[in-house]
C-alpha cells in the first residue's frame, strides 16, 4: 500500500449558502460515494433552517451548545452529544446564547439508486439538470456554454435549485463558484 495524503474539498471556513441557513459556516472534509464529513461552526443565534434529506445525517456536538429537532421533537445538544436524523424526517439545529461545533456525518448510502433523468427548467441561463444523490453530482446544461458537471454538492442544494423562483440566480449564488466542476461538452 502506498501512503497518500489528500487535500480536503473545502479546508477554509465558508458560510452555508443555503437560504433560511444563518451565521452557520463549514468546512467540507470528506466526500466518498457513501459518506460526507464536514465541520459545523454556529455562531450565537446561528441557525440552519428546518428541512428533510433523504439520507440518515449523524451530528455530534464537539465544542459549546445548542438545540437540535426532529420532527415536531426539541432537545438542547451539549458537548460530547450526538443526534441522528432519520431519512425523510424535518430537523433543524441551532443556537441561542452559546457557539457551537459540530461534526456533520451524512451517510449517502442511505440513498437508493434511482434513474438519473434530465429535470427541464425555464430560465435564461440553464436548460436542464440532473442529479445523483450518490456520487453527489449535478450535470447542468447551460443554454450558451454547454454541459457542466458540479461535485460534492449536497441533496439540499439541489432541492433549493429545484424551489427557485430563478433558476439563474440560484446557480450564481450557490453553486458557480462554491463547487468543482468540470465542463462534459456543449
Amino acid at each position: 500500500m502506498v501512503l497518500e495524503v489528500l487535500p480536503v474539498k473545502r479546508p477554509s471556513w465558508t458560510p452555508l449558502p443555503q437560504k433560511g441557513c444563518i451565521n452557520v459556516s463549514s468546512k467540507a472534509l470528506l466526500s466518498l460515494p457513501h459518506l460526507n464529513v464536514a465541520l459545523l461552526r454556529f455562531d450565537k443565534e446561528a441557525t440552519i433552517h428546518e428541512h428533510a434529506a433523504k439520507i440518515d445525517i449523524d451530528v455530534i456536538c464537539l465544542g459549546g451548545s445548542g438545540f437540535t429537532s426532529v420532527g415536531k421533537e426539541q432537545s438542547p445538544i451539549f458537548e460530547g452529544e450526538r443526534v441522528r436524523w432519520p431519512a425523510g424526517e424535518l430537523h433543524r439545529l441551532w443556537t441561542t446564547d452559546d457557539e457551537m461545533l459540530t461534526l456533520m456525518v451524512e451517510h449517502t448510502a442511505s440513498v437508493q439508486p434511482e434513474k438519473l433523468v434530465w429535470e427541464d427548467v425555464d430560465s435564461s441561463m440553464i436548460s436542464a439538470f440532473k442529479y445523483d444523490p450518490v456520487k453527489q453530482e449535478l450535470d447542468v446544461m447551460f443554454n450558451r456554454t454547454g454541459k457542466y458537471r458540479y461535485f460534492d454538492v449536497p441533496p439540499d442544494i439541489v432541492q433549493e435549485l429545484r424551489d427557485a423562483d430563478s433558476k439563474g440566480s440560484f446557480m450564481r449564488y450557490a453553486i458557480i463558484d462554491e463547487f468543482d466542476y468540470e465542463q462534459l461538452g456543449r
